[in-house]
């Protein structure tokens, strides 16, 4: 009996290694298609184990670097086998689904710090510095198309164009180079949230049970969220006393206590939301409302989003 399941558990480890592939060829061609690798792992640690899991992954990464090149091996490696251990890790734990998806955002950020890292080191790529000149060089190219257009053609949504495009090449110049880490940071969130709730979604369908997460007004940073923040900031203030730059830091963290909390206060807002019994299209209506508004009421929606950090505004249970 136990070979048995041995056997199903390593057949169907080996399926999941060749669904892994085909994620990673076909996202040569669709990007965005590399962002649900981790689904499938998670999915098959909860049903065999989470070892199974772990060496379907890395069976994957040494398939996909002897078909698809060493590159492509090591980016998956790297930025997105950590993420989905880290993930299945917390499913087959049974954790609560903010920890888990807490626990795949650390992962992936402190993979794509050292992916970043391993590029400048091995290959003298700097990543940022190149990000940015590809940004530069699309904003280059698209002024320039609108200035090769003829005089008699142009019109004044083509002039309002080039004026939006020098208006934001430096703005964006500025966001990649000095707040990168905070995009990051929040890029990981969410790419951990969207693998976590695509595998509940497909968990029904392989008679699996994985907690699922109650939604984005649930959602709710650590207790102790903002003391680490506040422990950060003070330490780059006393390193300021000190005359060491720490401008770009504290930029940094700024941008990602403000983003967290923006996000906490729209969680709140979707919470009651939710819980005001109006009908389903009013409730629709009311949250693409808040979305429209977000980019007005940003610092209101941060503010509501300390207040339930600090005093718990939707009595819900958080991870320390």
């Amino acid at each position: 009996m136990n070979r048995n399941i041995k056997t199903s558990s390593i057949t169907e480890a080996a399926m999941i290694t060749g669904i892994l592939v085909i994620i990673a060829y076909l996202s040569s061609f669709f990007t965005i298609l590399m962002f649900f690798y981790p689904t499938p792992a998670i999915i098959l640690g909860k049903r065999k184990g989470f070892k199974y899991s772990v060496l379907a992954l890395i069976a994957s990464d040494i398939i996909i670097s002897m078909l698809l090149g060493l590159q492509t091996g090591f980016t998956f490696l790297i930025m997105y086998t950590p993420l989905a251990v880290a993930l299945t890790y917390g499913v087959c734990s049974d954790e609560d689904a903010n920890k888990t998806i807490l626990l795949g955002s650390a992962a992936y950020m402190i993979s794509f710090v050292v992916f970043i890292l391993l590029l400048n080191v091995v290959m003298g790529v700097n990543f940022i510095e190149q990000l940015a000149e590809m940004y530069d060089q699309s904003f280059a190219m698209s002024k320039e198309f609108f200035n090769n257009v003829p005089d008699d053609l142009r019109t004044k949504q083509m002039e309002q164009a080039i004026k939006n495009i020098e208006q934001t090449a430096p703005l964006m110049n500025y966001i990649v180079t000095n707040v990168f880490p905070a995009i990051m940071i929040i890029a990981s969130v969410a790419t951990s949230y969207i693998n976590y709730i695509f595998a509940c979604k497909f968990a029904g369908r392989f008679s699996i049970n994985i907690k699922r997460h109650e939604g984005i007004g649930y959602f709710s940073f650590p207790k102790n969220f903002m003391i680490a923040m506040a422990a950060l900031l003070l330490l780059s203030f006393l390193l300021n006393a000190l005359n060491i730059n720490v401008g770009i830091i504290q930029l940094n963290l700024f941008t990602i206590v403000f983003m967290a909390m923006l996000l906490q206060g729209f969680a709140v807002l979707k919470f009651y939301i939710d819980k005001s019994g109006l009908g389903k299209f009013v409730r629709t209506l009311l949250l693409v409302m808040v979305v429209i508004m977000s980019l007005n009421f940003s610092v209101i929606y941060a503010i509501i989003g300390l207040i339930d950090l600090t005093v718990n505004l939707r009595r819900i249970n958080r991870a320390l």
